[in-house]
């Protein structure tokens, strides 16, 4: 299914915005998660953010959202920021709509597991939201994205970012057969497999090969079955992966068999991985008292896992046809 043109828009009118493109790709591909809910606490009359936090032992600061744009009212529907006027359930404006990011963490989940998923979203919600706010960006979350719909879109939108993003001439195409690539051409054992990305220059080079992976799962045949002839009988050929994966992202940097990773928010997951690791016992107050520490901190992480953006990729291709 063809892009829709509002949909390429947003890309091209951030074009060299990396952050605002991870919004973009975010955001339009939304994973609805049920785990919302935790942010509708109740407060004491009296009490502030953090302290009904820290009475909750949750695992995510409050200050975060209101940092991006949320604000927070008491029951009574007085909007709030140094003490609740009455005691009951607060809520927010706007909505809160989390991003369900942790696929091993049940909607059931209690205890610290629940801490942990819940944190990591509400984190997310919040990196997410004051980048688009302080950008003006214009998006419609879907309320429910099938799977393999999502995994579609996210190649799509990928596919318009390249062709808008890389020099005058190139060409980048999906499902190419395999045969049809030189070299993997009357091949007995290519069979009738299919590339997912093929990026080609203006002189009719291949440049590199790219997977799109929303998600990555340990169950990786087919990936597998495609790239073995292409390694065998292209070695010269890069073979790359672009991915959304968040709770195995340490693990696909380290352990991925691609030739090199690339994410569409590598500095929000370093954020999620931070959270994420809390201890049961710390407080998400004291470790990140406001937005910018928890951003700097994901910057920190994603450059320890050396996760690189859409941007980096971008740029690899581009210095790739500069290569004899």
């Amino acid at each position: 299914m063809p892009l829709q043109h509002n949909q390429e828009s947003l890309i091209d009118q951030h074009l060299e915005d990396p952050e605002a493109l991870s919004a973009i790709f975010l955001g339009l591909c939304w994973n609805e998660s049920k785990f919302a809910s935790e942010a509708l606490f109740e407060v004491e009359q009296g009490e502030t953010l953090p302290d009904a936090c820290a009475r909750h032992d949750m695992g995510w600061n409050p200050v975060w959202l209101t940092a991006a744009g949320f604000t927070a009212y008491d029951s009574e529907g007085t909007a709030f920021e140094d003490g609740a006027c009455t005691k009951g359930e607060i809520h927010w404006n706007p909505h809160v709509r989390t991003h369900r990011l942790d696929d091993k963490v049940k909607d059931t989940a209690t205890g610290h597991s629940k801490r942990r998923r819940a944190g990591g979203e509400m984190a997310l919600l919040a990196l997410w939201m004051h980048t688009v706010a302080s950008r003006n960006i214009n998006i419609e979350r879907p309320a429910e994205l099938d799977r393999n719909k999502r995994g579609a879109l996210f190649r799509d939108l990928l596919i318009h970012y390249l062709r808008q993003s890389l020099p005058t001439g190139w060409k980048v195409r999906h499902e190419v057969p395999l045969t049809h690539i030189r070299g993997l051409h009357m091949r007995r054992d290519v069979g009738d497999r299919k590339s997912d990305i093929l990026i080609i220059d203006d002189g009719g080079r291949l440049v590199a090969a790219l997977s799109s992976k929303w998600t990555w799962r340990s169950d990786r045949g087919t990936e597998a079955a495609q790239m073995v002839p292409l390694t065998r009988y292209r070695p010269d050929v890069p073979y790359a992966m672009a991915t959304a994966e968040f709770p195995r992202a340490a693990g696909v940097a380290r352990e991925s068999i691609e030739d090199r990773i690339y994410h569409v928010c590598p500095t929000w997951v370093g954020s999620w991985i931070a959270v994420n690791d809390l201890p049961a016992d710390a407080s998400p107050l004291e470790r990140w008292p406001d937005l910018e520490t928890l951003k700097l901190e994901g910057i920190s992480r994603a450059g320890t896992l050396g996760l690189k953006g859409l941007d980096v990729l971008v740029d690899d291709l581009k210095n790739s046809g500069d290569i004899l």
